[in-house]
């Protein structure tokens, strides 16, 4: 009876994750977006999309569209592992939408109580913000948390044997810190400030937590949507 309780207890957590095919059919729009609006800014990408382009360049790969093809290629693997069917369920991807906007609304009030500083004098138009708010959510939630949130759980808990609540603990800090940390030089284009640092931190946690119960999806898209919101708001920086 109890072993039975475990199986149904274990069906229904992994239940809560967002299908890899509804999640890539839900991103498709916003990185159909960002690719094309992007041919037209006059300005630099975001940060986690040329990490990646950077790895692609490793292997002969430095197309414009290797990062985006990277995450399609990432989400159809990640289906074909969870041996889902392959029937998009339309009803989840629109309420994904939904989703997004309402897990939004915490990072926000967290904004206004931990405030950023504008990155610059001059802010960009509000379509390359929109743009390259919509790419940070995809392309940062895919570095730092499907990828190094994946690569920890697989070091600490099918390497190294250690109880896989410590190392999802672990991970999500360490996710969350390397998150706040590449907005700053040497990688990212800011000097090192306290407030936003602990700001993206804290951000980083909220959204790993996010991934871990409802997958890359639904934290991508939370992550677009605020930062589109700020971006409405006339707030530059994410």
């Amino acid at each position: 009876m109890a072993r039975s309780q475990r199986s149904a207890k274990s069906k229904n957590q992994r239940g809560l994750l967002a299908r890899p095919l509804d999640a890539l059919v839900f991103l498709i729009p916003l990185i159909v977006f960002y690719e094309v609006t992007s041919l037209f800014q006059h300005q630099d990408r975001v940060i986690a999309f040329d990490l990646m382009r950077r790895f692609f360049e490793l292997f002969g790969q430095a197309g414009m569209w290797a990062p985006a093809l990277g995450v399609i290629a990432i989400l159809v693997a990640t289906h074909v592992a969870s041996g889902e069917k392959w029937s998009v369920r339309w009803g989840r991807v629109g309420l994904m939408y939904v989703e997004a906007a309402a897990l939004a609304v915490p990072l926000l009030i967290l904004n206004w109580t931990i405030p950023l500083t504008a990155a610059g004098p001059v802010a960009p138009p509000l379509l390359d913000k929109i743009a390259l708010g919509i790419g940070a959510g995809i392309y940062e939630e895919l570095i730092f948390r499907l990828l190094l949130i994946s690569l920890v759980m697989m070091i600490g808990v099918d390497l190294l044997r250690l109880t896989r609540t410590s190392v999802t603990v672990a991970a999500i800090l360490l996710s969350s810190a390397a998150f706040a940390a590449h907005h700053h030089y040497p990688v990212g284009t800011e000097p090192f400030t306290l407030m936003p640092f602990v700001f993206r931190t804290i951000a980083g946690v909220y959204l790993a937590t996010i991934f871990w119960y409802r997958g890359y999806g639904p934290a991508a898209g939370c992550h677009a949507a605020y930062n589109v919101a700020l971006a409405c708001l006339g707030n530059v920086t994410y």
